[in-house]
């Protein structure tokens, strides 16, 4: 009894110390008990929407290697959307690029639950900002997973007599201290557990009961205008909300994943060649017999910061692509000592393509499903064996990413027998938009631009050379200022 009484104070003077802290969540491939029965993945209590993984503990989650991703577009992306709507996601793109290096990221800096304003015009047309949307992807590609996982459930079972026991987890991490926390944006959430009962519109499978901690926040009453604040959790934009940018604790879990001095056991992307290993107190090889190898797999560093590179696809002409090279260096740690490594990436088409297409479901069957959006990317295993009973271990996100917007919009809801006009019986699900919080009027996708326009776009998306200042993460470490690299054409 003592030893659970102690329990508890230790947990209350805990939250209370952390009230301020920021928070973050992590996530990776999904675990064999992180099923659509306790809400991972598919996520039933959330509108049938899904994840890329499940969330981890802080050491585990996974992280892109590359310093530099880029990005183009398709001809079903350019026939929906046009140049607005290419400026929208290049608009989205220019804001992660602003992002500090994860070493000199000040959370001070960023904004907490004001982050997310509402354009009331936008609201009343129901319109979802693109913008804002891809910053969310984006931020899961790097790795995070946001809000909805403060809270989640690990395991559930019957109780004799009636009733089920749980574990509940807390995998929300302080990215000063690493501690669990229940504060996101400086909002403290609790939970509530839901079995069997889904609301927000989810349908699971016929007999399958589907059980989730689901968070909320403990004040309900101090002022905050939304649920969730942090632009990672994907439930957080709201119809007619627009980012201004991304939050402090956003910026938390980044800065926590991508600094040079967080080491990782991880290998290379396979359009990658290492050129061989430098030691910074070694003598100079003069004889450059180093052999570029891409199966290298050693103790990385972060990359520090990820730039967006738009790059020429010529997708209303065909699909030719000019491949594009660059060279960048990272921290390796071997045998103690701290390595430079160098290395050769080719990109033979654009990391992240963005797309357009038909996301209604089966015609038939119930209940009727449609997506407001698909994507996919990899995770890429890192060689590491568990020793010693198992365990899980980081992998790399791959770089590569296809993204698909429903192009089939505006999309009405109608039911029968009592909900068949239009007027009384149906609602606007999905709009794409494009706004801020100007008097301007939204744009409103689909969104028609002259074929000179598109292909001006297309001719003028890339250039053949691309400076940036942080391809070397290593000189976080020796204190100097980073060098420039150049991308080109071979």
């Amino acid at each position: 009894m003592f030893r659970m009484l102690t329990k508890i104070i230790c947990a209350v003077l805990g939250l209370a110390a952390v009230e301020q802290a920021s928070a973050f969540s992590v996530f990776g491939p999904a675990e064999s008990w992180q099923t659509p029965a306790f809400d991972y993945v598919t996520r039933y209590f959330y509108g049938n929407s899904s994840e890329m993984g499940g969330p981890k503990n802080y050491n585990e989650g996974s992280r892109i290697n590359v310093p530099i991703i880029t990005y183009g577009y398709d001809s079903t992306f350019l026939d929906y959307f046009g140049v607005q709507g290419v400026k929208a996601v290049d608009s989205a793109m220019q804001e992660m690029n602003r992002l500090p290096s994860a070493s000199s990221a000040k959370l001070a800096n960023f904004l907490t639950q004001d982050n997310q304003v509402i354009n009331y015009t936008a609201e009343a047309l129901s319109l979802t900002d693109l913008k804002s949307t891809v910053m969310g992807l984006m931020l899961e590609h790097m790795g995070l997973i946001g809000e909805t996982h403060v809270w989640d459930l690990h395991a559930r079972a019957a109780m004799p007599g009636g009733g089920f026991q749980y574990i509940v987890l807390n995998r929300n991490y302080d990215p000063v201290t690493y501690n669990p926390t229940a504060y996101v944006n400086g909002v403290q959430y609790t939970y509530s557990i839901l079995d069997g009962e889904v609301p927000y519109g989810g349908q699971p499978p016929i007999g399958v009961d589907v059980a989730d901690a689901l968070e909320s926040p403990v004040d309900l009453a101090s002022g905050n205008h939304f649920v969730y604040t942090a632009v990672a959790t994907g439930q957080s934009l709201q119809q007619g909300g627009f980012y201004l940018g991304i939050t402090r604790d956003d910026i938390g879990g980044l800065a926590y994943l991508y600094k040079q001095n967080r080491y990782e056991y991880e290998g290379v992307d396979s359009n990658s060649v290492v050129q061989g290993m430098v030691s910074p107190w070694a003598p100079v090889n003069t004889a450059a017999t180093n052999s570029g190898t891409n199966g290298f797999q050693g103790l990385r560093g972060g990359v520090e910061k990820i730039t967006y590179l738009k790059v020429a696809y010529d997708s209303l002409l065909g699909t030719a692509f000019q491949p594009l090279t660059y060279t960048y260096t990272i921290p390796v740690v071997t045998n103690g000592m701290l390595y430079h490594l160098t290395v050769t990436r080719t990109i033979t088409q654009p990391d992240i393509l963005f797309t357009a297409g038909d996301l209604v479901g089966p015609s038939t069957a119930y209940p009727l499903t449609d997506s407001e959006l698909t994507r996919g990317f990899n995770f890429v295993s890192n060689g590491v064996v568990t020793v010693g009973g198992g365990g899980v271990t980081a992998q790399v996100i791959a770089p590569q990413e296809i993204i698909t917007f429903n192009n089939v919009t505006p999309i009405y809801v109608n039911e029968s027998p009592s909900f068949l006009d239009q007027i009384t019986g149906s609602y606007p699900w999905l709009c794409w938009g494009s706004f801020d919080g100007t008097t301007n009027t939204p744009v409103v996708y689909p969104n028609g631009a002259s074929y000179e326009g598109l292909l001006q776009e297309v001719i003028g998306s890339g250039g053949s050379t691309f400076q940036s200042q942080t391809w070397s993460p290593l000189s976080y470490f020796n204190g100097s200022t980073n060098t420039s690299s150049t991308v080109s054409s071979p």
